[in-house]
């Protein structure tokens, strides 16, 4: 369910978790036709355990809750709130140096009715998405 990403095809909004540290950012903020989230695991040195998916999945629920900026469901997707995604977004203009474009907010209205008309909204207004997994 959700917003599928191609890295043969350009850059990805995701919200990009880090689960060593539990920080949170926006990146891409400006791709409007492909949403993930990226939930970026520490490094260990030893293979992946059995539990280690759940373990890891967890994780992510911990971070979100604890940011408040979105939830998992059991089936493993993730549903992040549009004003989540507005004030990460502006977070990651501010940290940038600038402002989001002012076009920004028509453009991701229109990627929330897309959203909608796929039915990748729930019922509360979150945007479902995926969870692509990375080691740091």
């Amino acid at each position: 369910m959700g917003w599928t990403a191609d890295s043969d095809r350009g850059a990805v909004m995701e919200v990009v978790v880090d689960l060593g540290t539990a920080g949170v950012a926006l990146h891409q903020p400006d791709d409007m036709q492909r949403f993930a989230v990226r939930a970026v695991s520490p490094q260990t040195d030893d293979g992946a355990a059995d539990g280690q998916a759940a373990t890891a999945l967890d994780s992510l629920a911990a971070a979100l809750r604890e940011h408040d900026i979105g939830r998992v469901d059991p089936d493993g997707t993730v549903f992040i709130p549009p004003d989540t995604v507005r004030t990460l977004a502006a977070r990651a203009a501010s940290n940038a140096g600038g402002q989001l474009p002012a076009e920004w907010e028509t453009n991701f209205a229109s990627m929330l009715e897309f959203a909608a008309s796929k039915g990748w909204i729930a019922s509360d207004g979150a945007m479902a998405a995926h969870i692509e997994w990375s080691d740091a």
